[in-house]
């Protein structure tokens, strides 16, 4: 009897050490098929754990209604970076410590109070289209603001759209207000700051494009998409994230830098992508280690076209094409938001109501920007 009790307990002292630990992994964005071979790989290189992957098509929406409701959370979650700041409010994700090498974009994308929040994993940026079967000059990276300026009037003389952009987008203002406030976003104890003369200039540079000069026209992002790849604009902004789906559509095009303004590029907004941990243990943190290896990253961005966390992977993909070359260049010059709701919730909604009312002539430049930053201040309290 006592040998069978050792030999039961022996057997159930196995099967708990050798037990496969299940890793819950939501995932987001493009490269879904891509990261799905990945996670296969790491499944098939080792018996101890086992991710099951999750396809979520809206990660912040659901991140927000999970906990709203209390509901059950991931083990890791691939996030942007401007969800940090709700999500270690809630206290819900862990702070990380990552030795692989990186530019200092990436970390300072995911720090909140001198902490980093996440694995940086890739990043999508802002870079200008243009349309070589309409425009088929070279243009240099260092161009300027007024070449870009002449490029598209230049375009709009053969009947095109010289520029096709969202005039109201907080997103892609975002540079332009930074770069007319000394390349960075102006703050004052943690608030943004919009009634200042940096701004006034950026709207009045945004008033002269749309409707003074009127080189560039307003649409949505799909309408925006629509006419670059229609032949309709010449040049567009947007993120690089689109450069497979015009590459398979065989358009005629290259993507340039931001243009330079008073010796400085106009700072991309960074658009970075990093894994929060939920629950933090060794099986998570293989898993990570393991997705983040250069020839991992490497293989994950090389056809999605992602600028990789990794500094090996991403000097192997920039030697080899000049889209890569473009986007490593922007991520040395970019933009890093901040993550606080301050400035995601408050000052977004104010700029673009502010954009709107000024841009279509409802409210002078100087009450717009009044009304924005009262409202900025109300929020902050």
């Amino acid at each position: 009897m006592r040998k069978i009790v050792i030999i039961t307990l022996l057997m159930a002292l196995s099967i708990y050490v050798f037990a496969t630990v299940n890793i819950n992994v939501w995932f987001s964005w493009e490269g879904q098929k891509e990261f799905e071979t990945l996670v296969n790989k790491f499944n098939e290189s080792q018996s101890l754990y086992h991710v099951s992957l999750v396809y979520i098509p809206d990660m912040t929406q659901k991140l927000q209604i999970s906990l709203s409701a209390g509901t059950q959370l991931p083990d890791v979650a691939l996030v942007r970076n401007d969800v940090i700041g709700m999500l270690a409010n809630a206290k819900v994700i862990t702070p990380v410590s990552t030795t692989v090498s990186m530019l200092p974009a990436f970390l300072r994308s995911f720090e909140l109070n001198g902490k980093l929040y996440a694995y940086p994993y890739y990043a999508d940026l802002q870079v200008v289209y243009l349309n070589k079967s309409i425009y088929s000059k070279s243009v240099s990276y260092d161009w300027t603001l007024d070449d870009f300026e002449k490029i598209a009037s230049s375009i709009k003389e053969t009947g095109h759209v010289g520029l096709s952009m969202d005039s109201f987008s907080s997103y892609f203002f975002n540079s332009f207000y930074a770069a007319f406030n000394g390349s960075k976003i102006p703050l004052k104890n943690g608030i943004p700051i919009v009634n200042n003369e940096g701004t006034k200039k950026a709207f009045e540079f945004y008033n002269d494009i749309f409707n003074v000069k009127k080189i560039a026209v307003s649409y949505n992002k799909s309408a925006l998409i629509q006419s670059f790849k229609s032949g309709k604009a010449g040049m567009l902004i947007q993120g690089s994230f689109l450069i497979p789906d015009f590459l398979s559509s065989k358009l005629d095009f290259t993507i340039l830098p931001y243009p330079v303004l008073d010796g400085k590029m106009i700072p991309p907004t960074f658009d970075a992508k990093g894994f929060v941990i939920f629950t933090d243990n060794e099986a998570v943190r293989e898993f990570l280690n393991y997705i983040s290896r250069p020839e991992n990253e490497e293989f994950f961005c090389k056809s999605t076209y992602k600028l990789p966390a990794n500094i090996i992977a991403m000097h192997e993909l920039e030697n080899s094409n000049d889209f890569f070359k473009v986007m490593d260049l922007s991520a040395r010059n970019a933009l890093i938001v901040p993550t606080t709701t301050i400035f995601n919730d408050a000052y977004s909604n104010a700029i673009t109501t502010a954009l709107q009312l000024y841009l279509t002539k409802q409210m002078s430049l100087d009450e717009s920007l009044q009304k924005a930053q009262e409202y900025i201040n109300s929020q902050a309290k």
